[in-house]
């Protein structure tokens, strides 16, 4: 049996992508692949473009849902989370931890992100090219790979 919240906690820790869905609040919907990083209270980073799709539905409706999981995963035998959440744009005073946060990860399929930190921080402070945003669960689920069919559970981050 596994314990769900924790192997719930270890998707988030051991992928690098998630999958934001956003909608303009007028019925019309968004999918982004975006690169994250999570703080010690579950919140999620990602950089994106103020003028993105995703970025301008958020302007529009702060309310998002995103999958998490290991595309590598057997067919039939993979695990995932879908989050409900609340998205906002980060202000200046917490750009420092989210800078700290998302710039430290290190991305399994990718380059270290400390190498981009003073110039990508930079354009951040000028507010010249991406922003900040922050996803915080609100809501979590997972299929319960302990159960004999395809059941969703809730699970809890903390």
């Amino acid at each position: 049996m596994k314990d769900l919240d924790e192997l719930a906690r270890e998707i988030i820790e051991t992928n690098q992508y998630m999958t934001l869905g956003t909608s303009d609040g007028k019925g019309s919907s968004w999918v982004a692949p975006l690169a994250y990083a999570h703080d010690k209270n579950w919140n999620m980073y990602f950089v994106s473009l103020p003028d993105s799709r995703h970025s301008s539905d958020l302007k529009k409706n702060n309310e998002a849902v995103v999958a998490i999981f290991d595309s590598h995963q057997a067919v039939g035998e993979g695990v995932g989370l879908q989050i409900e959440g609340i998205i906002k744009e980060t202000n200046i005073k917490n750009i420092p931890l989210a800078a700290k946060t998302y710039f430290s990860k290190k991305y399994p399929y990718g380059r270290n992100m400390k190498e981009a930190f003073a110039s990508a921080l930079r354009e951040l402070l000028d507010g010249k090219v991406y922003r900040f945003y922050q996803f915080t669960p609100t809501n979590v689920w997972m299929n319960d790979p302990n159960a004999k069919t395809d059941v969703r559970v809730e699970v809890h981050l903390h």
